[in-house]
């Protein structure tokens, strides 16, 4: 018996479909998969959005103004010093991989700051004017950098950033003109705020960072005395403390900071630091305008 190899049938590595129409499947099937994890991410935004990288979230926001640049040598010499103290602050909290914290001033007098997309704080010199140690700004800047740690600003933005966090995977041009208007609008910072949980966390959070950098918490009890008093008695041409409508300041919260203290046996009074210069200087000007 003779064995021989046979050559194989004529056009046997041909496929019988049209590279075109298997091309045309592919994508479709692509797409219709993106379409489904867009779906997805508008009806979980909250819980999705912070589970996102942040790189993506970062190239989402690339280039949008938070905070347009101080104009003046004070402006620009307090956004200095925040900057410094939000960079002291951030090395011990473990932020997601990736983010640079990032420090904007303004020079108008709403009493406020807060968190935002891409790792941006906005502090506002309404807020300095009424604070008078290092300490208390510090209570507040390690508040805003816990919402940022927790991604609290993307999931707060809903589903127009959730999508566009997502579709930034892809591009990030596509990814910014999903999330649109919404974008636009988060450069109109008091549009944000966080839930009752979000703010206990950042709370806790920012004992923990006063604890361990100043050793007790009097900056987080002249904080919440400051306010608690604007609560009471807002200053004479105040148009808007919006610190006191996203952070509700009650008697249960204030407490919560004892509560926190005594079960960790941190004390709540302590020497503070004095203000740096030049946000000293803002709070000494507001002091002789009386």
């Amino acid at each position: 018996m003779k064995f021989e190899n046979r050559l194989p049938d004529e056009g046997i590595n041909a496929s019988h479909d049209s590279p075109l129409r298997e091309f045309a499947w592919l994508v479709a099937g692509s797409l219709a998969l993106l379409a489904l994890a867009v779906v997805v991410v508008s009806y979980g935004a909250q819980w999705l959005a912070p589970r996102v990288p942040f790189r993506y979230e970062a190239r989402l926001v690339a280039g949008v103004d938070f905070a347009t640049p101080p104009q003046s040598q004070a402006a620009r010499a307090a956004q200095a010093e925040l900057q410094a103290l939000a960079d002291r602050l951030a090395a011990s909290m473990n932020l997601p991989e990736g983010m640079q914290v990032r420090v904007g001033f303004r020079d108008e007098p709403v009493v406020n700051a807060l968190a935002t997309l891409g790792g941006h704080t906005v502090f506002f010199r309404g807020l300095i004017e009424k604070l008078d140690s290092e300490d208390a700004v510090a209570m507040v800047m390690a508040h805003e950098l816990a919402h940022l740690k927790h991604r609290d600003p993307a999931a707060a933005l809903g589903r127009g950033v959730a999508v566009g966090v997502l579709l930034s995977v892809v591009s990030a041009e596509i990814g910014r003109s999903a999330a649109g208007d919404v974008l636009t609008q988060a450069g109109v910072l008091t549009l944000l705020s966080f839930n009752r949980d979000q703010e206990r966390q950042a709370d806790e959070e920012a004992l923990r960072v006063l604890a361990a950098e100043y050793g007790h918490l009097a900056g987080a009890v002249e904080l919440f005395s400051t306010f608690a008093t604007l609560q009471a008695r807002p200053p004479a041409g105040t148009t808007a403390v919006e610190f006191l409508q996203s952070h509700p300041l009650t008697a249960s919260r204030t407490a919560a900071v004892s509560a926190w203290a005594q079960s960790r046996g941190v004390p709540l009074t302590g020497p503070v630091r004095p203000l740096p210069p030049a946000l000293a200087a803002i709070r000494d000007k507001a002091k002789r305008r009386g």
